[in-house]
């Protein structure tokens, strides 16, 4: 009978662990910088309202490495990542970036797909096919996109952008190569890497 007692107590403090860990960090699993920034991030979220707050620094998410902060859940095959952003403050640099991403590894060269909204209202499908390879893009036909959704099918990558409310019209499509299993999620980048920015996430679906 003890040891039936002592056996129920653990499975419920098992539990009780569980929920505290998704209490803090929602649909995620883990947070933190990429491409070693100078400055570290931050990763908050509010169980009440369901809105993510992250900070990070970097110098930038181009060209044949990136520096940033991101939240990431870890999954196998096609997904929907979609989440309404919103940069707080004015910022420092227009360039600075907020948006969801897929990518192959936590290392800054990685292949990788993001929809990135800029400081200056620029949306993009941006993307690198290779391994420390170039970073290219596919930018929206309109700007200051606050409704974000990043698809896989297959090897196809998805863009679809709105204002108001989450779109089912791709506004870009690219074909990349991607391990199955990858790291899923949100960033900031403040595209200066003595300048920390902050962005919110709410209606996070994943």
């Amino acid at each position: 009978m003890k040891a039936m007692m002592i056996l129920v107590a653990s499975m419920l403090l098992a539990g009780a662990c569980v929920s505290d860990k998704q209490s803090k960090n929602g649909l995620f699993e883990g947070s933190g910088d990429v491409g070693n920034p100078k400055l570290s991030g931050s990763f908050e979220y509010n169980p009440s309202s369901k809105v993510y707050t992250l900070t990070g620094a970097g110098t930038n998410m181009w060209s044949t490495s990136d520096e940033f902060f991101m939240a990431w859940k870890k999954i196998n095959g096609d997904f929907s990542i979609s989440a309404k952003v919103a940069f707080e403050g004015e910022g420092v640099n227009a360039h600075r970036k907020i948006g969801v991403i897929v990518r192959e590894s936590l290392t800054g060269d990685s292949k990788y797909a993001d929809i990135a909204v800029h400081g200056d209202g620029l949306t993009s499908l941006q993307y690198r096919e290779v391994t420390g390879g170039e970073t290219k893009e596919i930018v929206a036909g309109d700007q200051g996109f606050a409704y974000l959704t990043l698809e896989r099918i297959g090897n196809k990558i998805i863009m679809k952008v709105a204002n108001d409310g989450f779109s089912d019209i791709s506004a870009g499509e690219i074909e990349l190569d991607l391990l199955a299993d990858c790291y899923v999620g949100i960033f900031v980048c403040s595209h200066e890497e003595d300048v920390v920015e902050r962005g919110c996430f709410g209606e996070v679906r994943l």
